[in-house]
């Protein structure tokens, strides 16, 4: 049951279809702390998760109502984010997106990468929103 949740949310996360999901490789998502209140802040939550990236994969360009940081436990990725140009982000190292900015996470190296990620969402709004 547990894979099956995980398998959804990656779908979810990534926007694509299960009919999609076979040409590339899949993110795969595991909410460690699901949406959480923020003292002082009623309208927003926070949410902690972790994003494993096999080699070539991508989240694809996405936006989310709130901010995100996250940081590299393993692997290199290439993160962008509208107006800027690709970084490169190895392991140990930091990265973060504000909220609404159109941005895209893909795994460059030859084994898996692994981030750990948090947010601090608008209440009520979806995670993320594919861009086309």
């Amino acid at each position: 049951m547990r894979g099956l949740l995980v398998s959804i949310v990656a779908v979810v996360f990534l926007g694509t279809s299960p009919l999609h999901a076979q040409q590339a490789p899949q993110v795969t998502v595991t909410i460690l702390v699901p949406e959480a209140p923020v003292s002082g802040h009623s309208d927003e939550v926070f949410v902690m998760l972790t994003t494993e990236y096999p080699p070539g994969a991508t989240t694809g360009r996405h936006v989310h109502p709130g901010d995100e940081y996250s940081t590299l436990v393993e692997g290199t990725v290439m993160t962008w984010r509208e107006g800027g140009e690709w970084r490169t982000v190895h392991s140990g190292e930091s990265f973060s997106v504000p909220a609404n900015i159109i941005h895209e996470t893909k795994n460059v190296g030859t084994g898996t990468a692994k981030a750990v990620n948090t947010f601090v969402l608008e209440k009520g709004k979806p995670r993320i929103t594919p861009i086309q």
